[in-house]
């Protein structure tokens, strides 16, 4: 996401070299007498010992103010490198700085090489929220990190095979108890990324969640990422109230093991889901629906045929009444699909368009002169272009730090650290510029005549709709808009 060409990779240096230091700082704490009495408690009721801690290179964030800012400091850190890792945050009023982390159990998060990228941090008593972690930034996005599996990874190779967890702990416990083979996702749902990365090592996957409904809810969509990426998913069921941790904890491995062993594959977790008789019709249908749903994300089409042959099997349905379905499903994925590539599109290149009005003042000036708010594609954009609009007319200069320090926002701010370490393509900046924009207002214009025509097509099936006026006004707005465009005058090349 944020490695480009050339020199990109000697730019993150100073970010991994933060997150560095703040792990050992944290992990020094942990190892501190004086300063983990109020983590031993915790360790002692959690059962974590100190091959466990070292291994994992747990570490503590004490309860002071700004321990880690003036430690990182006083060596020589880079004060904004740490504020866009969120390692420490401005206080409140604008004077001075605090750490991110004051009084929690830290887990440093680790890459698929062994770098430290990222920290999460539990809180040690009842306080919410129970836990914080850092935010995406140039080396970490969450949703393409699965935690533990650098420490991993040859042992879920080696057995073709891997356990999916929800939590730092509950992992650390899982490995702790003997299982070798487990990886975690990093605070959020389970992503087509992470199910990449899993398919590289793995060919089962066994996930085990939370016995409650919202876990059991987070497995099945776990599970249907995994099967589009052609893995065979379990769903492991533990008992209401249970999470990987207790359940080890209080009934041991062996008894953990033996659900693992137990469990059906995901087809047929579903059809005990979906339950017998006429009373569950409505449920089956349901279940089918979404199942077809799923298969049709498969890209290879013998292994969708195979999928539905086990759904004809399971559901007693047609096989050939499956595949009517799957076709219809597949025709509206694809368009969807299509919509999702266009904003995808748009996304990138008016990421690279805000890119480019960090290289010269010129650049930034005819940016605001030629785009409108409402060209943009998503909220995150026009917060984005809001602020930039903002420091611009200020006389801000938006390549300095003091633009990205008036960011609050935390999503614009690592939507503003991406735009900023973005490489540009070869070529003179301002035809890139003038082609960029071109591209934005069209692509803004075609979606005001989509939106156009489907007013007309409702207008013109209502037979009391009396849509002739409103189609002449809209023609009028179509010729207003390809005026204005042309009227642009932006011609590649003509800017330096």
């Amino acid at each position: 996401k944020y490695l480009g060409r050339g020199g990109s990779r000697k730019k993150l240096d100073p970010f991994y070299h933060a997150m560095e230091f703040a792990g050992n700082f944290y992990g020094r704490n942990l190892q501190d007498s004086k300063l983990r009495k109020n983590a031993i408690g915790y360790l002692k009721k959690r059962g974590l010992d100190k091959e466990t801690i070292e291994y994992f290179r747990l570490g503590l964030a004490p309860p002071g103010w700004d321990n880690l800012y003036r430690a990182a400091t006083e060596n020589g850190i880079d004060r904004e490198t740490m504020l866009k890792l969120k390692l420490v945050l401005r206080s409140r009023g604008g004077s001075g700085y605090r750490d991110y982390f004051r009084n929690r159990l830290i887990f440093p998060i680790f890459n698929i090489t062994g770098r430290m990228v990222g920290l999460a941090g539990r809180v040690l008593d009842s306080s919410e929220p129970k836990y914080l972690n850092t935010v995406e930034s140039p080396i970490y996005s969450k949703g393409r990190i699965l935690y533990g599996l650098n420490f991993c990874r040859d042992n879920i190779r080696k057995s073709k095979s891997a356990i999916l967890v929800e939590g730092y702990m509950d992992l650390i416990m899982l490995w702790k108890a003997g299982f070798r083979n487990v990886c975690a996702v990093c605070g959020t749902s389970f992503t087509p990324d992470q199910s990449r990365l899993l398919a590289r090592y793995a060919k089962r996957v066994y996930i085990i969640n939370d016995g409650d409904r919202a876990g059991v809810k987070a497995a099945v969509r776990a599970a249907d990422q995994l099967l589009i990426e052609g893995l065979e998913p379990r769903i492991v069921v533990l008992p209401e109230g249970e999470d990987p941790d207790s359940f080890v904890r209080n009934r041991g491995s062996a008894a953990l093991k033996e659900l693992i062993r137990s469990s059906s594959d995901y087809f047929r977790y579903l059809r005990t889901v979906a339950g017998e008789g006429e009373e569950n019709r409505f449920r089956r249908g349901q279940v089918i629906k979404h199942l077809i749903g799923t298969v049709s994300g498969i890209e290879n089409s013998v292994d969708r045929d195979l999928c539905l042959q086990d759904i004809s099997e399971l559901f007693d349905i047609p096989v050939k009444n499956l595949r009517e379905q799957l076709k219809k499903g597949r025709g509206r994925r694809k368009q969807e699909q299509l919509h999702t590539t266009s904003r995808e599109k748009a996304g990138d290149n008016e990421k690279l368009l805000f890119r480019l009005g960090l290289e010269k003042e010129e650049f930034a000036e005819k940016i605001l002169e030629n785009l409108l708010e409402d060209d943009l594609e998503g909220e995150l954009l026009r917060k984005y272009f809001h602020i930039f609009k903002e420091a611009v007319e200020e006389g801000m200069d938006v390549r300095n730090a003091e633009f990205f320090g008036r960011i609050s926002d935390s999503e614009v701010a690592e939507l503003a650290t991406e735009i900023a370490f973005m490489d540009l393509p070869p070529g003179p900046g301002g035809r890139l510029l003038n082609d960029t924009l071109l591209w934005i207002k069209r692509n803004a214009l075609r979606k005001e005549m989509e939106m156009m025509k489907e007013r007309i097509e409702s207008l013109r099936s209502d037979p009391d709709g009396g849509s002739s006026g409103e189609e002449i006004e809209i023609a009028e707005a179509y010729r207003r808009v390809a005026s204005e465009l042309k009227n642009l005058g932006l011609q590649g090349g003509n800017t330096p």
